[in-house]
């Protein structure tokens, strides 16, 4: 095509075989390049008015400054600079349905009908494109950038609490310099997960680099900005703890994030496709597969390299990461719960409830929920605090949070019962063995000795031991059997010994049994 730059060194061949005599369609198929392009560089070679030993005496540079010179004067006329003011609003009708470039042209050419012709509209417009794309090559530092994002597709496990297969976020978090990444499957992209799975990456990688680079994800970016953005303020106290900055990609500009990017398609290759036939039972069961593939991803060399990311990380970036002088960073949540009439609050995050000292029953309380723990808060006061629980619809129960009643209830043990048999007499002991060991039901076992105790409370001890000793003779060990001798006062009544049969000699006044036939 007519216009188009070729190298010098082809520019010389043309000089050289049109002296030579060559036809310029021979040229053409020789050095495949059109034949227009031929043309055009004839055309300057004639404008210049140097001979062709001149031309062939100068470096490629001299020579490439001359034709360019040539090309500019000649891009910079009239009507190329009104075409490619044109360029822009071609761009906004081509989106339009039916529009194509020959309808534009004509549209140009009925305007202007001096103009160029539909081949070079066409490069042009081409030419004008890709300066319109144009990206500045970044360069990464070690130490310097960490890049964050998600993966579009998502790892699936079995949920144990629910029982049904589920689908994972997963986090990807990269070191600029030595390209060295991290992984993680979190149940949400929420915020909770984004910056506990960010906090995660910096202590896998054992230091802070100096800027923080998330997508403009709602739980990183409050706003987005090609300039400025918002940053959420839970993420920026992350940010704070681990004294490092923050500057979010520009929206819609993939360019900003491209490593991370490229290293999503590793993850898909090296993570995702080995993962692909698996069910993990549970989301820890799955990062610890996870975790597996990871270290092996991170130890293979680059394509057509000697060396890996780990190789890069451990000789070049691992020292120039700020040192972890901190603890990990606990995100802190606030809530107002009511305490309800079991004592408990319910925490809707775990779907799990928490107890709470009884004597705060209908009270509002603040809740402070990190990623691991639960602080119950009264009027400034601290009055509990749990562990997180991942069991959803349980309960979490401190016996010190009971009424004494309740606590009684959850503490009691069948030996109990014996113990305080044993302290009375070993006849009520006896009884209580046989009692508990009769009774395998707890709340059953323990009503009976409650029972017993309140008969003691009634009748008095010398009362209960002697009904004891005759409901023992009696086999039975019950608490029936027990009130009702009591009740009845058969305790009370002094059993004598049962006379012996005196057998009588035979003697003749004794009938037998033919007198009465």
């Amino acid at each position: 095509m007519a216009g188009k730059l070729i190298t010098m060194s082809k520019v010389k061949q043309i000089l050289q075989l049109t002296d030579q005599g060559v036809s310029q369609r021979e040229i053409a198929k020789r050095l495949k390049v059109h034949r227009k392009t031929i043309v055009h560089y004839l055309s300057i070679k004639e404008s210049l008015g140097y001979s062709t030993d001149t031309l062939l005496s100068m470096s490629d540079i001299e020579l490439s400054s001359l034709f360019t010179k040539q090309r500019s004067d000649w891009e910079n006329n009239e009507e190329y600079s009104y075409l490619t003011s044109q360029f822009p609003y071609f761009k906004k009708e081509l989106s339009r349905v039916g529009v194509t470039r020959y309808v534009l042209w004509d549209e140009y050419r009925r305007k202007r009908p001096g103009g160029y012709s539909y081949s070079q509209m066409c490069y042009h417009y081409q030419q004008w494109l890709k300066s319109q794309k144009a990206s500045m090559l970044l360069s990464h530092e070690y130490g310097e950038e960490l890049f964050i994002d998600f993966t579009g597709s998502k790892l699936n496990y079995f949920c144990l609490n629910r029982q049904i297969t589920t689908e994972a976020e997963v986090l990807v978090v990269i070191l600029g310099g030595s390209q060295y990444f991290y992984v993680e499957a979190r149940e949400s992209q929420k915020l909770e997960d984004y910056v506990c799975g960010v906090s995660n990456a910096i202590h896998y990688f054992g230091g802070v680099p100096k800027v923080l680079i998330p997508d403009n994800l709602k739980s990183g970016v409050t706003t987005a900005s090609r300039f400025q953005a918002v940053l959420n303020d839970t993420f920026l106290s992350m940010v704070n703890h681990y004294k490092t900055t923050v500057c979010p990609t520009r929206p819609v500009t993939p360019t900003d994030k491209a490593l991370v990017e490229n290293i999503i398609n590793v993850v898909y290759t090296e993570i995702f496709a080995p993962l692909r036939n698996e069910l993990p039972e549970g989301l820890d069961a799955l990062n610890t597969e996870v975790r597996k593939y990871l270290s092996i991803a991170n130890s293979k060399n680059f394509q057509g390299r000697d060396y890996s990311r780990l190789n890069l990380y451990e000789e070049f970036e691992k020292k120039t990461l700020s040192p972890l002088t901190m603890g990990r960073y606990e995100l802190t949540s606030t809530y107002r719960l009511t305490v309800n009439k079991f004592y408990h609050i319910y925490f809707k995050k775990d779907k799990h409830s928490y107890s709470v000292p009884h004597v705060y029953v209908h009270k509002k309380v603040k809740i402070l929920a990190t990623n691991t723990m639960l602080y119950i808060y009264y009027n400034g006061v601290q009055i509990a605090s749990h562990k997180r629980s991942k069991e959803v619809h349980k309960y979490t129960t401190l016996s010190d949070h009971m009424p004494p009643s309740h606590r009684y209830v959850t503490e009691w043990e069948p030996k109990h019962a014996v113990e305080w048999g044993a302290d009375i007499d070993p006849a009520v002991e006896k009884y209580m063995q046989h009692m508990m060991s009769e009774n395998e039901y707890y709340h059953q076992a323990r009503r009976m000795h409650e029972g017993v105790r309140d008969l003691l409370k009634r009748y008095g001890q010398e009362r209960l031991i002697n009904a004891c000793q005759r409901a023992l003779s009696y086999n039975a060990s019950d608490y029936t059997t027990l009130k009702n001798i009591l009740a009845k006062g058969l305790d009370l009544i002094q059993e004598h010994p049962v006379t012996p049969l005196v057998h009588l000699p035979k003697h003749d006044n004794i009938r037998g049994s033919q007198y009465y036939q």
